[in-house]
């Protein structure tokens, strides 16, 4: 043997040099992670949101679709979450009568009417998220719907609407 440490020609890290080297990546680890955790519930909450945003258009168009052709809207007192409609059949005049000389036109009793209420929208849910409707202000000729997204007792989105009947719509000449 030529009398050096056998050791001498090994290529590595001291003791120090590794400490020094794990507390870093561990610092950057960290400073990784803290920076990514809020993007990421950034994330979620803008993706359920956009998926609660989805299930409130989808509900205004069927519930659209099935009242632009109801004559009279009816909410019954204490059961704000579901309407009666009316929809008058074409060619099917109802009775009339009068009444110290205006004409009134009777109507079928409200319980034979159609009614309307969240599940019978068959929306597509996401994430456990539930649909609500409440028709609070519902006037004769107007629907008005509160439509409520909630997940686990909170509400994620809600909007307002008033859907009006076609029958109040006036065409002008001229």
């Amino acid at each position: 043997m030529n009398g050096r440490n056998v050791r001498d020609g090994c290529q590595g890290f001291t003791l120090l040099e590794l400490v020094a080297a794990l507390s870093i990546t561990a610092v950057i680890g960290v400073f990784a992670a803290g920076f990514l955790h809020p993007q990421v519930k950034l994330y979620y909450g803008f993706d359920r949101l956009a998926k609660a945003e989805g299930m409130c258009g989808q509900a205004y168009t069927k519930l659209e679709g099935l009242l632009r052709y109801g004559y009279m809207y009816h909410v019954e007192p204490g059961y704000p979450e579901t309407l009666a409609y009316y929809v008058r059949e074409p060619g099917t005049p109802n009775p009339s009568c009068d009444v110290d000389g205006i004409t009134y036109e009777k109507l079928p009793p409200v319980s034979g009417w159609p009614h309307i209420s969240a599940d019978d929208l068959d929306v597509d849910t996401f994430d456990g998220m539930t649909l609500e409707l409440y028709f609070d202000g519902t006037q004769a000729r107007e629907a008005k719907v509160l439509i409520r997204i909630m997940k686990d007792e909170e509400t994620v989105y809600e909007q307002e609407a008033v859907i009006h009947s076609m029958y109040e719509y006036q065409v002008e000449e001229g």
